[in-house]
């Protein structure tokens, strides 16, 4: 016979005590988009100040790809994704940076 949980107390599953991972935006290197273009468009899409937004941008530049910010909704992530695609875009220049919205392992 299973046993009732106690009036005011709640069961909780295992499912419920995995914490959500939530999602992280990744950058990709590209040599066509310019420095100070994907830099706009980390602060204006991302939010980041122009250091931090330097510092990302080097990174993708240097290692191939960059973490631009994690621990997101997932549709925060998808958001940032497009700003940075748009706010990237120049036409008949570059068609905007390569970024993609993925579960973030890390957190």
């Amino acid at each position: 016979m299973a046993s009732m949980p106690t009036p005011g107390t709640q069961t909780i599953s295992k499912q419920d005590t995995k914490a959500s991972r939530g999602w992280k935006v990744l950058l990709y290197n590209d040599d066509i988009t310019p420095f100070d273009v994907v830099i706009y468009a980390l602060q204006r899409a991302a939010g980041l100040s122009q250091e931090v937004a330097e510092m990302v941008c080097l990174e993708a530049h240097n290692e191939g790809e960059a973490v631009v910010r994690s621990g997101l909704p997932e549709t925060e992530a998808q958001v940032i994704c497009g700003g940075l695609r748009r706010w990237t875009r120049i036409p008949d220049v570059c068609p905007g940076v390569d970024c993609e919205a993925l579960p973030d392992d890390d957190c």
